[in-house]
């Protein structure tokens, strides 16, 4: 789904906040053999797996909530269930650093819920954060929002939370004075 995502816009140079070992690189890079693609996660092990396959790619050790990247460095911030663990007092923090980062575009796959109630009995039951990102990526100024509901069977079976939360979401980052 995210190379769907990605297949809709133009864009050169992907940053995937909290790849790990790089499975949805390693996607993107069959689905876009010709892009630049690059990530950082906060586990260095991690980092070492994703550097095994991906020679030569800009990979890193670092947190979203400072990403060490000079300014306007790639076209596309990805996160796929990164942001989940985000807590509220640094949200607008992280969201301020992608938006740094980003030239183009943010593409995030997490959870998102317009329902606060839904959203606060997500943090009681699971310890795991979703937000209105509607909301969240207006207040700093993104525009051209797209949520896509991420169908039931993109998810295992019994994976209610998913089922219910799960959404991509495409917004264009605002333009630079």
């Amino acid at each position: 789904m995210i190379s769907a995502v990605l297949e809709r816009v133009q864009w050169m140079s992907l940053l995937e906040m909290g790849c790990g070992p790089g499975a949805n690189l390693v996607n993107i890079v069959k689905r876009f053999p010709k892009k630049q693609v690059g990530g950082i996660d906060v586990n260095p092990e991690a980092i070492a797996m994703a550097a095994e396959v991906f020679h030569g790619a800009f990979l890193k050790v670092g947190s979203v909530e400072d990403i060490m990247m000079s300014d306007n460095s790639s076209d596309i911030v990805l996160s796929d269930m990164c942001l989940i663990y985000v807590g509220p007092r640094k949200i607008d923090q992280v969201i301020t650093e992608i938006k740094r980062v980003s030239r183009n575009y943010v593409v995030f796959c997490e959870f998102h819920s317009e329902s606060w109630l839904a959203r606060m009995k997500l943090r009681m039951f699971s310890g795991l954060y979703a937000y209105n990102y509607r909301k969240l990526l207006e207040r700093h100024g993104f525009y051209d929002i797209n949520l896509i509901k991420m169908p039931d069977s993109a998810w295992p079976e019994g994976d209610e939370t998913q089922r219910q939360f799960g959404y991509i979401m495409l917004a264009k980052v605002p333009k630079r004075k």
